[in-house]
């Protein structure tokens, strides 16, 4: 789709407003200075604020499990499945950046939003669970999980709950929290088995570990002394955030099995930023610990509080030659017990009939 020049917007601007040019160049660049961004982008803002249009066509709609990496300009409507905590990350010239992600979905799959620092600010406050978003403009990423990411910056647009006739398509957010998983006993489970639901209580906590990661893709990243930078398989060089691992065992009365949780839902479950469990990972093993025992220290004496939490865990069963069956978790959820007893009825239904 083609972006109109700067002195395109400003003069659709000038003539839609009535606003002098000196006026329209002084906005722009205060909007410039407060974001941290070009002046184009800031006159792109600029005319939004005014209900100045500056795009000459509407990217088409496609559907989530169309999206494929590398993909720009797209337009999808998905409702929030999940909504992620707000993180800090250091951008390039040392200043602090914020990000943070939203899980939507259609009636097709699901993706991951990423909004960065002035979206946050627009949209972030407004999103919860089961809001309908429409998303104009957004570029396609690969992320560490293997979803398709909708990456929204200063171009693109989120309607929140739009009047689009594809909103009628999309299941709502009960239905989805258990689509494609079946629920299964601990005792059931066998390795191999993917899209599985459990639901226990958290018994044992192995370990929390922290990682230096890419901020778009969430792989690890490695240190390059020759050019002192972070270093990006896919990204190249970039300004690493901290990522999180958090290893637990979770036990329905049935049987036990070790849970390993990833990213956003670690900060979410534990209640504490990647960024902090790095400092006191670094704390024990300045103090003589190896990693791993810094790692399963910091877990037990740190979070004991999440012991004894009864949750919601799906994702996937492996089968570790040395630890036995281990879950990978996809998403994690408190438990809602009107859910569980309209399933519990459901499921008597079944049975009598």
């Amino acid at each position: 789709m083609p972006v109109i020049t700067k002195e395109e917007i400003v003069d659709r601007i000038r003539k839609k407003t009535g606003m002098s040019l000196k006026e329209i160049e002084r906005k722009i660049k205060e909007i410039a200075q407060t974001n941290e961004i070009s002046e184009h982008a800031a006159a792109l803002l600029l005319a939004e604020q005014l209900g100045v249009e500056t795009k000459e066509e509407e990217p088409a709609l496609i559907h989530i499990s169309d999206l494929v990496p590398g993909m720009r300009n797209i337009n999808v409507v998905g409702r929030v499945l999940r909504k992620y905590p707000v993180r800090e990350y250091t951008k390039k010239d040392g200043s602090t950046g914020r990000v943070a992600a939203l899980l939507v979905y259609d009636n097709t799959g699901r993706a991951r939003v990423v909004l960065w620092d002035s979206e946050i600010a627009k949209y972030y406050n407004e999103i919860q669970p089961g809001t309908v978003l429409k998303i104009i403009n957004a570029d396609v990423r690969e992320s560490l999980r293997g979803l398709p990411e909708l990456h929204v910056n200063f171009r693109s647009r989120v309607i929140i709950n739009p009047e689009d006739p594809r909103v009628k398509e999309i299941p709502s957010i009960e239905e989805v929290r258990s689509y494609d998983y079946t629920r299964k006993s601990i005792e059931d489970l066998m390795g191999g088995e993917k899209f599985v639901e459990v639901r226990g209580t958290i018994a044992k906590l192995y370990r929390v570990i922290a990682y230096d990661a890419c901020p778009q893709c969430r792989r690890k990243v490695d240190y390059d002394q020759s050019t002192k930078s972070w270093v990006c398989i896919e990204h190249g060089e970039v300004k690493p955030i901290k990522a999180t691992i958090l290893d637990f065992g979770l036990d329905d009365s049935t049987g036990y099995i070790r849970v390993t949780l990833f990213g956003d839902d670690v900060v979410e479950i534990l209640g504490a930023e990647p960024e902090d469990i790095s400092e006191k990972l670094k704390e024990l093993v300045n103090s003589g610990l190896t990693i791993r025992e810094a790692g399963r220290k910091l877990a037990e004496e740190e979070f004991y509080h999440v012991l004894g939490k009864e949750i919601i865990v799906r994702g996937n069963v492996f089968e570790d030659r040395f630890l036995g069956l281990i879950l990978k978790a996809s998403s994690w959820d408190e438990v809602d017990y009107e859910r569980e007893i309209e399933r519990v009825r459901r499921e008597l239904l079944k049975e009598v009939e």
